[in-house]
């Protein structure tokens, strides 16, 4: 109940500004039910035109523009509108602060000899008298557009679709006699051979930047088909994945895992594992947002990572078949699926993976006591075999053309089975044997899950008013069982009592649940400026009841000790507004998020319960400057939190190794970070450069702390500590070298500065430089052939109590198009020179200990798809098309 004292003021106010905003609404005639209010310009994606940015021509590398304002190539001819006389500024001035315009109209384009629309393509209004940008949007699934809004005035129109010529409307007028223009249909051009270079239209590329985010698109990665969304994530810039799969972006591990923009339970439960368990080909591309806004959540030190799944937009039937084989036991598959009319769009997918992998570790350690000095050394063997099969099926439903629902539900199941052996020889100041330890365990796990997710979308009569509406809701069970062995020829006196002779069982019975609604309001104002508001609200509630059993006589008892039934209940609800706005070549947003939280620890079995609640304030503040068409920069500067995960806060002692345990710490407070962006974006004709200085700094700093007992035990925990600084630099370049050579690279450098504060010990003070250096060379030899070399590599970094080793690594891949382009055949290979492995250096008051952990990595697959799509035939006529046109004019 204290939560809906935040709630329920926060959602009057929220309803009350749309309500009254649109109360105030000019009223229009009514709109022809066969056209569509196009989306709002999408910002600040320098990919796609919008009110904010004038057309990037030097990017888009687009043919000259088209002098005429409607091509009236039959059957598809309209009338062209007549201009009007041109007018004195003086009556522009007079009659601008009356925005009554409309400008509507349908995108065409012959293909293949029918009339079809050309969907999302960019359509723009500019100045006739400075081109400067008036108003921008994008064209709906069946092409039509629409933009509101305009002041009286002459204007032309720029539009822009990937594939297609660009197109000019030089002479479109707007006055108070004649408010609104209606284009009908225009008809656009496939895009062919410049006359300077030779560029193939209607591919995407790898990467695409903008000043916020990288995107990756999927398609464009043959070093990651037939993998998981983990193969993917080693390819977008700046992020790197280790050994055991834990994700870190410019240095901080902190980052925040989206699917299609919204936190899902596949990422809110055991992020390393379930990444591995989306497959590739259900990702359509991953958007890298380093300094997200005051709209997105506060959580994440370094920013956030989206996976937008893949959803067919094309009318009809379209599908997706892919197999994959892989070395040593591996292979996998998936189905997607969507049938798409009217207003109504159905899709599913079925997605099975089988894995595989052998891992080892080795770690040794030298204890320093006031007496004697000692060694123990550990090698562990093992193999981890998983089954997982996941199903989504879902729909979109337009109510009205203004209203949208989306539903959808995701199933998943997973049966893990993970044995390993273990050998610990304890040594003397000699290295001699003192005596070995030998445990053996198997642990089987097998899990599943649901994804609810519902949303509602409202377009209101005003162009970019909006208002959206998001449910989720994340469920997983499941139970670990696991059955250990431990054996030993230590003598009696080094016996500790973690090490329990014989045989043990143990059950781990997990129960989690992540619910989330989310409202937003968006509010376009005059003069460019943009309101934004919106209300939040997620409850995580996950439960995990450990029961431990000795053998004792042949029968299993329970041990109290070492059992616990331990339950984490975080109720978060957060507010936020944005307010933004443009002027010539400036512009700005800045923003405001507030999130009270509220945790609640409580260990059942023994009665300890711990209970915190905070409220924090989270400004951010984004300045823009246009430089010209092709430079952009952006200064900007956002506060995050970081709040420990579960298994840091939860007290329980994990005696999985008896010589190494660990245990939570429920008093730790969440961390405070603030960041600080400059970044400048450069476009040539076949070269972008995308350069950023940041600054992080991290109060409350979380870090694993070790300390060795004089019993020659460890114990882990984790503890707040003052500080911890991180600054550098990123570079980010995309180079075309040939017409079919293309080489995507980034490379980052930072500093990274830990200070303990009081009641740390101050052997954690330490200091660190670092980088980071990624290349992607992807090749087209032949037609339908892609080719693609990734190289990696992280150089060495520094945690509070040691040193993470760097690490290396080369990918290869190649897919080819068969079956007329129905088909393509992939091949690739991770880790070609088996060199990825995880190597650390740790140090205490009283010991060193050095570890390598290596898991499979280098690994082959063979794989085939089959696309069920009709659009596979017009992309594939317009590819021969250009191919031949290209190569007739190379034939000298």
């Amino acid at each position: 109940m204290n939560i809906l004292k935040y709630l329920i003021p926060l959602g009057i106010l929220l309803f009350w500004v749309a309500g009254a905003a649109r109360a105030q609404e000019i009223p229009s005639k009514p709109i022809d039910s066969t056209q569509r209010v196009s989306p709002p310009p999408i910002r600040p994606d320098t990919t796609q035109l919008n009110s904010a940015d004038r057309l990037d021509t030097v990017r888009t590398q687009t043919a000259p523009a088209v002098e005429r304002a409607i091509d009236i190539s039959q059957p598809l001819a309209t009338p062209q509108p007549t201009a009007l006389p041109e007018r004195s500024p003086s009556t522009e001035r007079t009659e601008s602060s009356a925005r009554i315009g409309k400008v509507s109209g349908r995108l065409m384009a012959i293909q293949s000899g029918k009339n079809l629309p050309v969907e999302f393509a960019s359509v723009g209004v500019f100045r006739t008298r400075d081109s400067s940008t008036v108003a921008g949007a994008l064209t709906d699934e069946r092409g039509y557009f629409q933009l509101e809004g305009l002041p009286p005035g002459n204007y032309y129109i720029l539009i822009q679709s990937l594939g297609f010529e660009a197109k000019r409307l030089p002479s479109v007028a707007i006055s108070v006699q004649k408010p609104e223009v209606e284009l009908g249909n225009v008809v656009m051009n496939e895009s062919v051979r410049q006359l300077q270079e030779v560029v193939v239209q209607g591919q995407k590329q790898l990467m695409d930047y903008s000043l916020d985010r990288k995107i990756v698109n999927v398609d464009q990665l043959p070093t990651a088909l037939g993998g998981s969304a983990v193969d993917i994530l080693q390819n977008v810039p700046s992020v790197t994945v280790d050994v055991d799969g834990t994700l870190s972006l410019r240095g901080s591990s902190n980052v925040i895992i989206l699917i299609d923009g919204k936190p899902s339970g596949l990422t809110g439960l055991d992020r390393q594992a379930v990444l591995e368990q989306i497959p590739a080909s259900n990702i359509e591309r991953v958007e890298l947002i380093t300094n997200p806004s005051a709209r997105f959540d506060a959580d994440g030190a370094a920013g956030i990572i989206n996976i937008v799944l893949k959803k067919e937009r094309a009318q009809g039937f379209n599908g997706n078949v892919q197999m994959n084989v892989g070395t040593r036991d591996k292979y996998n598959a998936s189905v997607n699926l969507n049938y798409r009319l009217k207003k109504v769009n159905l899709f599913g997918s079925y997605n099975f993976r089988h894995d595989r992998r052998f891992s080892f570790r080795n770690s040794e350690r030298q204890n320093f006591f006031e007496d004697s000095t000692s060694y123990l050394v550990q090698r562990n063997d093992g193999f981890r075999v998983g089954n997982n099969h996941n199903a989504r099926v879902g729909l979109d439903y337009s109510l009205t053309p203004r209203d949208n629902v989306t539903a959808s539900i995701l199933y998943r199941t997973d049966r893990d089975r993970n044995p390993s052996t273990e050998v610990i020889n304890s040594l003397d100041r000699n290295r001699d044997l003192l005596g070995r330890l030998i445990r053996t365990s198997e642990e089987r796990e097998p899990e599943s899950g649901f994804d609810y997710t519902f949303g509602y979308r409202r377009k209101f009569p005003k162009q970019g008013r909006e208002l959206n509406f998001d449910a989720t809701l994340s469920t997983n069970k499941g139970t670990e069982f696991t059955d250990y062995s431990l054996s030993t020829t230590l003598p009696e006196n080094l016996l500790t009592p973690n090490l329990r002779i014989g045989q043990q069982r143990s059950t781990n019975a997990e129960d989690n649940r992540v619910g989330v609604l989310q409202l937003d309001f968006v509010e376009p104002m005059k003069d460019k400026k943009r309101f934004e508001a919106g209300l939040k609200y997620t409850a995580r509630l996950l439960g995990a009841d450990y029961v431990f059993n000795d053998q004792l006589n042949g029968v299993f008892v329970r041990n109290e000790a070492i059992s616990n039934n331990f339950v984490y209940d975080e109720r978060t609800s957060a507010a936020y507004v944005n307010f933004g706005n443009e002027f010539k070549k400036i512009s700005y947003q800045v923003g405001l998020r507030t999130e009270y939280t509220a945790i609640t620890t409580d260990q059942l079995t023994t009665g300890q319960r711990n209970t915190r609640d905070y409220i924090y304030l989270f400004p951010s503040a984004f300045l823009n400057y246009n430089v010209s068409q092709a430079q952009k920069m952006q200064v900007n500067y956002t506060r995050r939190i970081n709040r420990p995960w579960v298994r840091a806060l939860n007290p329980f002692i994990d005696l999985t190794d008896p010589l190494n345990i660990s245990f939570g710490n429920p008093n730790l407070n969440p961390e405070l970070i603030n960041s600080f962006e400059l970044s400048h974006l450069w476009y040539g004709k076949t070269t972008s450069l995308t350069s950023s200085l940041f600054f992080r700094q991290t109060n409350n700093s979380i870090t694993r702390y070790r300390t060795l007992r004089p019993d020659g035990v460890t114990e882990q925990t984790s503890l707040n500590l003052n500080r911890a600084q991180n600054y550098g630099v990123e570079i980010v370049l995309s180079q075309e070298i040939l017409k079919w050579w293309k080489v995507n690279g980034n490379f980052t450098f930072f500093q990274a500065n830990i200070q303990p504060g009081p009641g740390v010990p101050e052997a954690l003070s330490r200091t660190n430089q670092s980088w980071t250096a990624r290349l992607n060379s992807s090749l087209s030899p032949r037609k339908g052939t892609d080719m693609q070399v990734a190289v990696n590599y992280r150089s060495p970094f520094i945690v509070a109590q040691g040193t993470i080793q760097g690490f290396f690594n080369v990918d290869f891949g190649v897919k080819q198009e068969v079956l007329k382009g129905r088909g393509t055949v992939n091949f690739r290979i991770s880790d070609i020179f088996n060199t990825l492995q995880f190597r650390s250096e740790t140090f205490g008051s009283n010991f060193t200990a050095v570890s390598r952990n290596k898991r499979e990595t280098r690994i082959a697959f063979i794989g085939f798809s089959y696309r069920l799509s009709k659009q596979v035939f017009r992309d594939r006529e317009r590819k021969d098309r250009e191919e031949r046109e290209g190569s007739e004019d190379n034939d000298f």
